[in-house]
């Protein structure tokens, strides 16, 4: 069986790198509407057996239940690797043959894209990333059996991830993504989303909050 698994982390205090351009407020608005960009594309993929979001952020349950996406509830927190190992372990045990993870701040994914990485899956033991956009890090990641590797998301993650498939001798293939490889993170990835826009939530809700002319011009 396959699972998806969305990471979230409280987003109170979200997107500390957009700090320059948006205040906190409009930050976590901004989250939460980009999370539900991606769960409806998880929504919406027919090549997942069951979908997920790890998480302690009430609000972030309520909308994924909100969804029909199914909640791994935390107690605590200690960084976004941890929290997917956590659910990959439950995951596992509920009798998943392996995990994809996504990031639930890149609202251009599209169900398409997600069942186009489920669809790479090679059998076991096997793994399939998708890269962000600088290739340091790692936006998608599809572990058979869900815990082939240890998850090691953050500076230079696509790489550590990589060798550690080859400390363990587990095959891997990669593939280039543009929608699942930007994540919000910076001024730029903003600056990217809206040049593109896109028909999302996401967009829409810039432009309603009359961020876009802004964004353009943000250095």
């Amino acid at each position: 069986m396959k699972f998806v698994i969305v990471p979230v982390k409280d987003l109170s205090k979200a997107k500390e790198r957009l700090s320059s351009l948006l205040p906190q407020s409009i930050r976590t608005e901004l989250a939460y509407v980009m999370l539900e960009d991606v769960l409806s594309a998880l929504k919406g993929s027919k090549l997942a057996d069951r979908k997920f979001i790890v998480t302690l952020d009430t609000k972030a349950i309520e909308i994924a239940k909100s969804m029909g996406i199914e909640v791994i509830l935390e107690t605590e927190q200690n960084g976004e690797s941890a929290s997917v190992d956590y659910a990959s372990q439950i995951a596992k045990d509920m009798g998943a043959t392996s995990v994809l993870v996504i990031p639930g701040d890149a609202p251009l994914i599209t169900s398409e894209d997600i069942d186009f990485v489920l669809e790479k899956e090679k059998g076991t033991p096997s793994i399939t990333f998708i890269p962000a956009r600088d290739e340091f890090g790692t936006n998608a990641i599809l572990r058979n059996p869900p815990d082939a590797i240890p998850s090691m998301f953050g500076d230079d993650s696509f790489n550590k991830h990589k060798d550690e498939a080859d400390k363990n001798s587990i095959p891997y293939e990669s593939y280039q993504n543009s929608r699942i490889g930007l994540d919000i993170d910076r001024p730029e990835d903003l600056k990217e989303l809206v040049s593109q826009q896109s028909d999302t939530k996401t967009y829409r809700e810039l432009k309603r909050l009359g961020l876009i002319q802004k964004i353009i011009e943000s250095a």
